[in-house]
């Protein structure tokens, strides 16, 4: 299942979305997710999009 979630003020990090593509794993079979970086909400929204648009759901907490 392809999933994400986001996270803001990490360290000096303004915005965090962390993915998962559904088929990524690490050595121990844990999901391994990808993260990206953002300095700007609009930006992180566009980035979001793209990712709603090719099938991820929004992880609830």
């Amino acid at each position: 299942m392809k999933d994400y979630y986001t996270t803001s003020n990490v360290g000096r990090a303004k915005y965090i979305v962390s993915f998962h593509d559904g088929l990524s794993k690490h050595k121990d079979g844990s999901k391994f997710y990808g993260i990206r970086i953002f300095k700007s909400k609009v930006k992180m929204n566009e980035f979001i999009d793209s990712l709603i648009a090719s099938g991820y759901k929004e992880k609830s907490a």
